[in-house]
């Protein structure tokens, strides 16, 4: 829906074959704009209604189980069909919500995407292609989930194509193409337009593990990644805020932690069932990589694996002068009295494997 191809890493390909990058083609017809409203949907689309509301925070209630979230978005089919399964709203997603605990890997899968009655164009719901809309959407639903991991979809033109956008740019306001709705672009009112120009927010996605756990999936796709993202409409725009709301949250100590964000365009050309595919395959990769950034709780020695190592540095600890966090043991005091005691023991055995 959105843009030129990103510009592809063409330098020191060598380079990026030892780092499992894909390369892309310099060059692409592709949609830098809008197409016409009402332009035909693809066979496989099908039209939910989208209940009113003010926008995508007061149409669901986030599980409160103590798992992290991420959040996927989309925009034009087949975006927004490939992650239907993960909407929260049953009547975008009638087959029910698989998004809790997916695959029991430990998160909360949340999507967001609009929907197309009038066939192509702006669309109805959440993320309209719409500047406005898309910024109003975002900053409520990112300060509700905390997203821990953040992957953003558009599509581009009529390929196979799984690109990973390196970054985005905060271009100048007038060079964003018009999107539906007067105003036509990002407007004074928005956070996005007191960003200053040429501002760069880089893509934080695990971008050479995705391409090679895509290319090995199976689907009919070409994946690669770029060095950013060129293109000037709301796929561009989106991708920024995704890197944005990242910078913004990157500090492990924040609350709200994101670990990683970015955008990915793919082709209309792509099959629903390989999209679908290809969005888990990432999705899958994602996890893997937040997972690895994420500490381990009760895992002393740093090695990932909670076993008798840790339960060493753990006893050692408790036999110091009056169980005090010394030097080594600050990290032993699971519930941050000051004091490691009992009841860090008793908070360990839960996560205890027992492996040597």
């Amino acid at each position: 829906m959105c843009r030129r191809r990103g510009r592809t890493i063409r330098s020191a390909a060598w380079l990026a074959v030892l780092m499992g990058i894909g390369i892309g083609p310099s060059a692409a017809q592709a949609q830098e704009a809008r197409v016409p409203e009402g332009g035909e949907l693809p066979p496989y689309a099908r039209v939910m209604p989208v209940p009113p509301g003010p926008g995508p925070v007061s149409r669901f209630t986030p599980v409160r189980n103590g798992l992290p979230t991420i959040m996927l978005t989309g925009y034009w089919p087949p975006t927004n069909e490939m992650l239907r399964q993960f909407s929260p709203n049953p009547v975008q997603n009638p087959d029910g919500w698989v998004g809790q605990n997916w695959e029991g890997r430990g998160y909360n899968v949340y999507a967001f995407f609009p929907e197309f009655p009038g066939g192509l164009g702006k669309g109805e719901g959440d993320f309209e292609v719409d500047y406005q809309d898309t910024s109003n959407d975002f900053w409520p639903l990112v300060a509700t989930l905390e997203p821990i991991a953040i992957v953003s979809f558009g599509r581009a033109g009529a390929d196979i194509d799984w690109e990973l956008e390196g970054g985005n740019y905060r271009y100048t306001t007038t060079s964003y193409s018009a999107d539906y709705l007067t105003p036509y672009r990002p407007t004074p009112e928005l956070p996005f337009y007191n960003e200053p120009v040429n501002t760069f927010r880089v893509s934080t996605l695990p971008l050479a593990q995705i391409v090679a756990a895509v290319a090995a999936c199976g689907a009919n796709v070409n994946p690669y990644s770029t060095t950013y993202d060129e293109s000037k409409f709301l796929c561009s725009y989106m991708g920024y805020h995704s890197n944005w709301y990242h910078e913004l949250h990157a500090d492990p100590e924040d609350p709200a932690w994101n670990i990683c964000a970015g955008f990915i365009h793919l082709g209309s050309n792509l099959t629903l069932p390989d999209a679908i595919l290809c969005s888990e395959v990432t999705l899958r990769t994602v996890i893997g990589h937040v997972d690895l950034q994420r500490p381990v709780p009760g895992d002393l020695d740093a090695d990932r694996d909670v076993d008798y190592d840790d339960l060493t540095v753990l006893t050692d600890c408790l036999a110091g002068p009056q169980g005090a966090p010394g030097a080594g043991c600050t990290g032993a005091d699971f519930d941050d009295d000051d004091d490691v005691d009992l009841a860090d023991f008793a908070a360990f055995q839960k996560w205890f494997t027992g492996s040597s």
